[in-house]
C-alpha cells in the first residue's frame, strides 16, 4: 500500500467525545506525545471553536512539549468557527458537513444547493489560510450517491486537499467502503481519508479495507475511544500496517500508549484484546502448542517481541502426549514412551480436578507415582 500517507489520531477530539470520558489538559499533552513516539502521521487535537478556551494552550503544548508536526484541528463549516480555527494557524483544519438527505434535513435545514454554497465558501476560506484543508463528508455512507459526488466536485474545484469519508453511524462493510474509495479515487484527483465507526464491530476492518482499496488516510483513537461504539482502534491499525505492511510504527509503544490512554479514560484492557492485551501470545491447546514447541511462527502472526509481549505456554487439561512430554523435558524429567500416554492422561484429568495447570512440584509427583 505505497499510496498510504498515514494515520490520522483523533483521541484528543473524537475520543473526548466519549461518554463519560473528560481529558485534562496534562493528560492530552502526554497522549500526543505518545502519538507523536509511535510514530502516527497527523494528530487532530481538537475542535475549533470560540468555546474552547483552552484549545490555544493545547496547541501550543502539542507543537512544543509533545513534538507534534502536522497537527490538526476539526471545524464546522461556520465563519465564527472557521475564524476561530484559522487564528490557531493549525497544519491541517479538517473541515465537517453533514452529506446524507436525513442529516442535511435535521440539523441544517437545508437545501442540497445551500449545502454545496457552503462547502464552496468554507474551503475557498481556509484554503487562502491554511497549508492543508480537509474536508469530511458526515453520514457520507448513507448520502445519496449523486449528490455525495456533486459535494467532492465543489470541494476540488475550491481547492480542498483531502476528502473525508465518515461512516458516522458505522453501517459500512469492508465491501462497501472499498467500492466507494475506488470510485472516489476514479473520479477524483484528491486524497481519500475515512473516519469509521464501529457500531458493528467493523471499524478496523473498514479502515484496512479502504486502504487497500485506494484510501491515503484512515482516521483512528486510541482503544477505539468515541461515539457509542467508538471508531477504528490506533493499536489494530498501526499494528496490522507495521507487523504485515512494514510502515514504520513503533508497535513495542503501543501497550504503554493504551495503558496511558486507558488510565485516563477509565477504561480496563483486557487480556486478549488485540496487539496489546498481556494474554495474546498464552496457549494451552495441546495441537497449538506442538506446533509452537517446533516453530513459533505455525501459531503466531508475528513475534511477541514486537509488540512487547511474551510467550505464555500453558500445559493443563488440553495437553497431549507431546505437551506433556515438552513438559517434563522443561523440567528435566524422563518418562518411558510406553508409560507417556497413562501419564499424559492423568497429566489431563488432574488439571479437570485442579481447575488449572499443575505446578512443577505437582509434575514431579505424578511422574514418580507413574514411574513406580
Amino acid at each position: 500500500m505505497e499510496h498510504v500517507k498515514g494515520l490520522v489520531d483523533s483521541t484528543l477530539r473524537e475520543g473526548s467525545q466519549t461518554v463519560g470520558v473528560a481529558f485534562s489538559l496534562e493528560q492530552k499533552v502526554a497522549i500526543a506525545r505518545d502519538l507523536v513516539r509511535v510514530g502516527v502521521e497527523e494528530v487532530e487535537v481538537g475542535i475549533a471553536s470560540p468555546l474552547d478556551r483552552e484549545l490555544p494552550a493545547l496547541v501550543a503544548r502539542c507543537r512544543g512539549e509533545a513534538g507534534v508536526r502536522r497537527l490538526g484541528l476539526w471545524c464546522r463549516c461556520r465563519e465564527e468557527d472557521i475564524a476561530c480555527g484559522l487564528q490557531l494557524a493549525p497544519d491541517v483544519l479538517s473541515l465537517s458537513v453533514p452529506v446524507s438527505d436525513l442529516h442535511v434535513r435535521v440539523k441544517l435545514n437545508l437545501k442540497r444547493s445551500a449545502v454545496a454554497e457552503m462547502v464552496a465558501r468554507a474551503v475557498s476560506r481556509a484554503r487562502a489560510a491554511v497549508p492543508y484543508v480537509s474536508l469530511g463528508l458526515e453520514d457520507a455512507t448513507r448520502a445519496e450517491p449523486a449528490f455525495l459526488r456533486e459535494i467532492v466536485t465543489v470541494a476540488c474545484e475550491s481547492g480542498v486537499d483531502r476528502i473525508r469519508i465518515a461512516d458516522t453511524v458505522g453501517v459500512a462493510t469492508p465491501g462497501s467502503i472499498g467500492a466507494l474509495v475506488r470510485e472516489l479515487r476514479s473520479t477524483f484527483a484528491v486524497e481519500i481519508g475515512v473516519h469509521m465507526h464501529n457500531d458493528f464491530g467493523m471499524a478496523t476492518a473498514n479502515a484496512i479495507a479502504a486502504l487497500e482499496a485506494g484510501a491515503h488516510w484512515a482516521d483512528v483513537t486510541v482503544l477505539g475511544l468515541g461515539e457509542r461504539a467508538g471508531n477504528s482502534r490506533l493499536e489494530e491499525v498501526a499494528g496490522y500496517l507495521a507487523l504485515q505492511g512494514g510502515r514504520p510504527y513503533a508497535t513495542t509503544l503501543l501497550p504503554d500508549l493504551a495503558r496511558l490512554a486507558a488510565d485516563c479514560s477509565g477504561r480496563k484492557i483486557e487480556a486478549h484484546q488485540p496487539v496489546i492485551g498481556a494474554g495474546i501470545f498464552a496457549c494451552e491447546t495441546g495441537l497449538h502448542l506442538a506446533g509452537l514447541a517446533k516453530d513459533p511462527r505455525t501459531y503466531e502472526p508475528y513475534e511477541p517481541i514486537l509488540v512487547g509481549a511474551r510467550r505464555q505456554w500453558s500445559y493443563g487439561a488440553k495437553v497431549g502426549r507431546q505437551g506433556v512430554a515438552e513438559r517434563l523435558r522443561q523440567l528435566g524429567l524422563h518418562c518411558q514412551e510406553a508409560q507417556l500416554a497413562r501419564l499424559a492422561e492423568a497429566f489431563r484429568g488432574r488439571c479437570l480436578d485442579l481447575g488449572r495447570p499443575l505446578h512443577d512440584r505437582e509434575v514431579r509427583l505424578l511422574v514418580t507415582e507413574y514411574s513406580s
